[in-house]
């Protein structure tokens, strides 16, 4: 009986690790591309004409100002010939933004049309906060590794000292779980200050 449980600790710390290692890479992958589309360096740029905006919250009776996004209707045109042409009806091109971030009806922003008719607004600032998702995939990704190599996160478990001390390779993984963590917080807290006040 104690053997299968112990086998059945092994396997979900393991597929626990396996999920987180799924969510750090999704995580990685989307902000990259954000981030590269911010960047300019994919895309098409161009000027998203804004026709209209519209607020909405997240449930009935939240904070005004918390998890509120705007979407944005209106038509894209691409800097350079050849392009799409106009879209009309682009939904929510430029992401969640603060409340003073409420464009009225005619307002030009510059914008990367992506894949999908999805649109990102073009700068270093989106840039920095795409570059602070990639950064939060890499704990996420350390984690993973970390429960998936020790079976460690299955209820009534191992504790995480004796998962840490029983690390496969533990003399080199270590380290390089914990470099791996701390470049990840502190590339998220150096993008975010970048974001907000570079």
């Amino acid at each position: 009986m104690t053997s299968r449980r112990n086998v059945a600790r092994y396997v979900l710390g393991r597929a626990v690790g396996l999920v987180l290692l799924l969510l750090g890479v999704m995580v990685g992958v989307i902000s990259a591309k954000g981030a590269a589309l911010a960047a300019g360096y994919t895309g098409t740029h161009g000027t998203y004409t804004v026709e209209g905006c519209h607020e909405r919250y997240p449930a009935a009776g939240s904070s005004r100002h918390a998890g509120r996004t705007i979407s944005c209707t209106g038509a894209f045109r691409p800097d350079r010939d050849g392009g799409s042409g106009g879209i009309g009806g682009g939904v929510n091109p430029f992401g969640t933004f603060h409340p003073d971030a409420l464009y009225p009806p005619g307002t030009r922003v510059a914008v990367q049309s992506g894949d999908g008719g999805t649109y990102v607004a073009a700068g270093r600032k989106q840039a920095w906060g795409h570059l602070a998702g990639v950064s939060v995939a890499l704990p996420m990704l350390a984690a993973g590794a970390f429960c998936l190599l020790t079976g460690f996160g299955a209820r009534w478990g191992r504790s995480f000292g004796d998962s840490w001390d029983g690390l496969p390779g533990g003399f080199v993984l270590r380290p390089l779980l914990l470099s791996v963590t701390g470049m990840g917080i502190l590339g998220a807290a150096v993008f975010l200050f970048l974001q907000h006040y570079g």
